[in-house]
C-alpha cells in the first residue's frame, strides 16, 4: 500500500495511512479504550429487552433447582452441601451429572433473602445480562483494537438482542450460563489489561475469574482452547507466552475437575441418559450416532440464522435417530465440515472470520453430542455463549461489506456512528436486523411466564415430542386443582391433563413418569382402579420410582391394606430416604395401629429436610396428645401453628 505525503493544505492525517485490514488486523495500535456510551447504551439495551419477565413466575428448570429443592431453600445454612453434591441433589435421589455450586449458591442466597419470590430471580438475571453486554463491549473494543470500533459494537448489539437467548435470561436457573460466559469475558478483559499495563496482578485476577466461570458451569471448560486462540490471533504475543499463560488457566481447570470429580464419584451410581432428554443415546452404532448428531447441529446452527420458532424441547420421537442417507444428517455435515475447512484456510491469514468460526466451533463442542454424549439433544440455551462467535461473524460480514476500516484521524464515536460517511447504510442494515431480533425477543419473554404458558405455546411447534406432552400434562392438572391440597376444583382439566399423558404413553410406550402422572391424575378424579393400574405400569418399567409407591401406598390405605401400604412406603424411603411424603405417610399408617413413637421418629426424620413444615409439627405434637404427654405436645403444636400463619403470611403477599 503506498504512503502519500501530508501536505500542509491537507491538515490532517490521510485516511490512507497503513492500518491493519480487516483480515490482517493483528497489529496492536494504541489502545482506545471505546466511547463509554456504548457499553453504557448496551448495559441499558440488554436489560430493557427483559423488563417484560420481572412479573414471571418460576417455570421449567426453576423447579429442580430452586422451587422444589431443598437444598436451596435452606440457603446459607446449606453451603457445605451446596459444593458437596451434585446441581440438583435437594430435588431428587437419582445421581446426576451436573456440578455447578456458585449458581446454585446464588439461588440460596436468593431465598434466604426473599423466600419463594422468583422476582428477585428474574430481576438478577435481566442485570446480569445487561452487565455482560457492558462486559463484551469494554473487553472486545479492547481485544479488537486494530479493527474499526463499529465491529466490537455491532456484535455486542446483535449478542443481546437476539431471541435464542430467550431461555436463559427468561429462565431463572440458567444464570449458570450468564455467569460462565461473564466470567469467562472477564478472564479475557484481564489478559488484556495485563497485555496493556504488565501488570501481573491483572493475570492473577484473570485466573480467579476462570475460576469463578469452572464453578457456575461446566462448560467454562471449553475456554481452555479459546484463550490461547484470541492470544495467537489478536496479539503479536510469541508462542511461548502465549502457552505459558494459557497453562496459567489449566490450574483452576484441574482444580475444578478434580473436586467435580470427587463429588459425583461419590453417588451409588452414574448417571443414566433417557432417549427421552437425548435420543441420540438410542444409537447402536457410531455412524448413527455422528449422522444423528451432525442433523442436531445443523438444527442449532439453523436456529442461530432463522430464530423463529424457538421451542423448549424438540425430543423423541419429535426427532429420532437417522443415518447419512439422511438430507439433514448430509447438510449437517457439509456445513459443519465447511466452517472448520473455512476456518483453517484462513487461520495463517488470520482473519476475523476464521477467529469467529473457530469460537463458535470450540464453544458449541461440548454440546454436539459428537464427542461426548450429555443429558440433552436440544436446548436453545446451550447456543448462549457459542452465539458470541455466531454475532462476531455476523458484524465482520456487515464491516467487510461496507468496507469499514480504522480512521487513524477519527475518534472513536465517529468510527461507530458514521465511518467513512456511510453511518446512514450501516445502521440501516443492522438497525432493521436488531429491530427484528428485539422483537421476537420481546414477543417471546411472556411464553416464559409459568411452565403451563411455555408448554402450551410450544407443543403446536413439536406436538410428537413425548417430553413435551407429559409436561404439558403435568401443568395442565395444576389449572384445575388446589396445589396445596391436591382438591379438584375442575374436573375438565384434569381430563385434559390425562389426555396429555396418554398421547405421551402413545408416543413413547415405556414412559414411566407418564403413567405415574396419569394415574395420579386418575387418583384425584376418585377413579383408584385406574390409578392403580397405572401405578404398576409404572413401577414395571421404573420399580425404585419413590413418589409412584408413595402413592400406591395411599391406595392401599384406602383399600385397609395397612400392611401393603407401610411397605411400599418403607420401600419407597429405601429409594429415597429424604422424601418427605413418604416419611409422613408411613409415620400416619404407625399412628393408626397405635405405634405413636415410631411414627413421630419418622416425622422427625422428615422434618431434617424441611424444618418448618406445618404439617408434620402437627402430627407430632397430636402423636404425643395421643401417648398421654400434653406438656410434650405442647411445644410442637405451637411450632405447627406458628409455621401455618408463617405459609399464611406468604400465600397473602404473593
Amino acid at each position: 500500500m503506498s504512503k502519500r505525503k501530508k501536505t500542509k493544505s491537507e491538515g490532517i492525517k490521510s485516511t490512507s495511512t497503513p492500518t491493519p485490514t480487516l483480515a490482517h488486523g493483528i497489529r496492536r495500535a494504541a489502545v482506545q479504550k471505546g466511547p463509554a456510551w456504548v457499553g453504557l447504551i448496551a448495559a441499558a439495551f440488554g436489560i430493557l429487552l427483559y423488563v417484560n419477565t420481572f412479573g414471571h413466575q418460576y417455570c421449567l428448570d426453576d423447579y429442580s433447582v430452586i422451587k422444589e429443592n431443598w437444598v436451596t431453600q435452606g440457603g446459607l445454612k446449606n453451603i457445605g452441601l451446596i459444593f458437596s453434591t451434585e446441581y440438583r441433589y435437594g430435588a431428587w435421589n437419582s445421581p446426576g451429572s451436573l456440578y455447578r455450586p456458585l449458581a446454585l449458591l446464588i439461588f440460596a442466597l436468593q431465598w434466604q433473602l426473599s423466600p419463594d419470590n422468583p422476582a428477585v430471580g428474574h430481576v438478577m438475571n435481566a442485570l446480569m445480562y445487561g452487565w455482560t453486554g457492558w462486559l463484551l463491549w469494554i473487553t472486545w473494543r479492547r481485544i479488537l483494537t486494530a479493527y474499526p470500533p463499529l465491529l466490537p459494537a455491532l456484535a455486542t448489539l446483535l449478542f443481546l438482542a437476539h431471541p435464542v437467548h430467550t431461555e436463559v435470561v427468561a429462565n431463572i436457573k440458567s444464570l449458570d450460563e450468564i455467569l460462565a460466559f461473564f466470567f469467562c469475558t472477564a478472564a479475557l478483559w484481564s489478559l488484556w489489561r495485563y497485555f496493556d499495563t504488565n501488570r501481573r496482578s491483572f493475570i492473577g485476577l484473570a485466573v480467579l475469574f476462570y475460576t469463578v466461570a469452572l464453578f457456575s458451569k461446566e462448560s467454562a471448560i471449553t475456554f481452555l482452547a479459546i484463550f490461547p486462540l484470541t492470544i495467537w490471533f489478536f496479539t503479536d504475543r510469541p508462542l511461548r507466552e502465549n502457552f505459558r499463560l494459557s497453562a496459567l488457566f489449566l490450574i483452576p481447570a484441574a482444580l475444578f475437575l478434580f473436586i467435580r470429580h470427587r463429588v459425583l464419584s461419590a453417588q451409588p451410581y452414574p448417571e443414566v441418559f433417557s432417549i427421552l432428554d437425548n435420543f441420540i443415546v438410542g444409537a447402536k452404532d457410531t455412524p448413527t450416532r455422528l449422522a444423528s448428531a451432525f442433523m442436531m447441529c445443523g438444527i442449532y446452527l439453523k436456529t442461530l440464522l432463522w430464530p423463529h420458532p424457538l421451542i423448549s424441547d424438540r425430543g423423541y420421537p419429535q426427532l429420532t435417530l437417522v443415518t447419512f442417507a439422511d438430507w439433514r444428517a448430509l447438510a449437517g455435515f457439509f456445513v459443519y465440515a465447511s466452517l472448520f475447512v473455512g476456518a483453517v484456510l484462513y487461520l495463517k491469514r488470520k482473519h476475523i472470520l476464521s477467529y469467529a468460526i473457530l469460537f463458535y466451533l470450540i464453544a458449541f463442542s461440548l454440546f454436539s453430542n459428537l464427542f461426548i454424549l450429555i443429558g440433552t439433544s436440544y436446548g436453545e440455551r446451550l447456543l448462549y455463549a457459542p452465539s458470541w462467535g455466531f454475532v462476531l461473524a455476523v458484524a465482520a460480514v456487515l464491516v467487510l461489506l461496507f468496507r469499514i476500516r480504522p480512521i487513524s484521524d477519527a475518534s472513536p464515536t465517529q468510527q461507530i456512528l458514521n465511518p467513512f460517511g456511510r453511518g446512514a447504510l450501516v445502521w440501516g442494515v443492522a438497525g432493521a436486523l436488531l429491530a427484528v431480533y428485539s422483537y421476537l425477543t420481546v414477543q417471546r419473554n411472556p411464553v416464559w411466564y409459568t411452565s403451563y404458558t411455555l408448554y402450551k405455546a410450544d407443543i403446536p411447534h413439536s406436538p410428537n415430542c413425548a417430553k413435551l406432552n407429559f409436561h404439558m400434562g403435568i401443568e395442565t392438572i395444576k389449572e384445575g386443582l388446589i396445589e396445596e391440597t391436591g382438591q379438584v376444583t375442575d374436573s375438565a382439566w384434569v381430563r385434559k391433563a390425562i389426555d396429555y399423558h396418554t398421547r405421551a404413553i402413545q408416543l413413547y410406550p415405556q414412559y414411566h413418569d407418564a403413567f405415574g402422572s396419569r394415574g395420579l391424575a386418575y387418583f384425584r378424579l376418585g377413579q383408584y382402579d385406574s390409578a392403580y393400574h397405572d401405578y404398576m405400569n409404572a413401577l414395571r418399567y421404573r420399580p425404585n420410582d419413590e413418589k409412584v409407591l408413595s402413592n400406591l401406598g395411599f391406595i392401599y390405605f384406602l383399600r385397609q391394606q395397612i400392611d401393603s401400604a407401610e411397605a411400599v412406603y418403607r420401600k419407597s424411603l429405601q429409594y429415597n430416604p429424604r422424601f418427605i411424603d413418604a416419611r409422613r405417610n408411613l409415620g400416619a399408617v404407625m399412628a393408626m395401629q397405635g405405634r405413636f413413637a415410631e411414627a413421630i421418629e419418622q416425622w422427625k426424620e422428615g422434618l431434617k429436610y424441611d424444618p418448618e413444615n406445618s404439617t408434620l409439627l402437627h402430627y407430632i405434637g397430636s402423636a404425643y396428645n395421643d401417648m398421654g404427654q400434653p406438656e410434650q405436645a405442647k411445644p410442637w403444636l405451637e411450632r405447627a401453628e406458628a409455621a401455618r400463619a408463617a405459609e399464611a403470611r406468604k400465600k397473602k403477599k404473593k
